[in-house]
């Protein structure tokens, strides 16, 4: 039996409406909606096939961003709603519109699948059965980006990386710095990856897999004694 090309040989597919929860990720995405799914689903959004082996497929979110943008614009086009404002034209705006939409709708329709395979050390991410790329599993990690907005207030994301793979925002925006860690630490612990903290030289990473030859890493700090307390992580998954 010929197996697509891009397909793991031996691996079932997700149920189509897992492919969808990255959305309400997005939508909805807090540490305490997070929280809540990695109670009952620990290898949350992925899923374990096989032992040490998870998936994860999933729509881009520019899906339905795409599909509401092109109808709202066409709409706005076919009834003339904004042809004119002070006697200008301006039906130029929804008609661009009408193709950055489509373009976003037809660019996010080819479905994404992620595969980590321990088993083989290695990773493998392809769009609609086609390999995008492949390689060592120390080339996805879990990071916890930082941004701040102009009153100097910072803000935390959990994030999935990896080579040549499309960042996937796993928690939105949130100030709560501790809770947030924890939750990007138990998710990489789950899934066997690494861990990246906000800063670059940080003693809060967590490194399970190191490039071939690799012994020592500038931005990773020897955890100085007494600098970290350990908590219990079902007090966070109770937030």
């Amino acid at each position: 039996m010929e197996v697509p090309r891009g397909r793991v040989r031996g691996l079932p597919t997700t149920s189509g409406g897992k492919r969808f929860q990255l959305w309400a990720l997005g939508l909805f995405c807090t540490e305490r909606h997070l929280a809540q799914r990695l109670k009952h689903d620990s290898f949350y959004p992925f899923t374990q096939q096989q032992p040490n082996v998870f998936v994860l497929e999933y729509y881009l979110d520019t899906l339905w961003k795409g599909a509401l943008l092109f109808v709202v614009c066409l709409v706005l086009v076919s009834f003339g709603l904004v042809s004119q404002v002070l006697k200008q034209e301006t039906w130029g705006f929804p008609a661009c519109g009408v193709v950055v939409g489509l373009w976003l709708l037809i660019s996010s329709l080819p479905r994404r699948r992620l595969v980590l395979n321990h088993t083989r050390g290695t990773y493998h991410f392809s769009i609609q059965g086609r390999t995008v790329c492949q390689g060592p599993m120390h080339l996805v990690y879990v990071r916890l980006a930082l941004s701040s907005d102009a009153y100097g207030r910072c803000f935390f994301q959990l994030v999935l990386c990896g080579h040549q793979l499309e960042p996937l925002v796993l928690v939105q925006l949130s100030e709560r710095y501790q809770q947030m860690e924890y939750l990007g630490r138990h998710i990489a612990r789950k899934l066997n990856i690494n861990y990246f903290d906000c800063s670059a030289t940080s003693y809060r990473h967590v490194v399970r897999h190191w490039p071939l030859g690799a012994t020592f890493s500038p931005g990773i700090l020897q955890r100085k004694p007494g600098t970290y307390k350990r908590r219990s992580f079902q007090s966070y998954l109770d937030v």
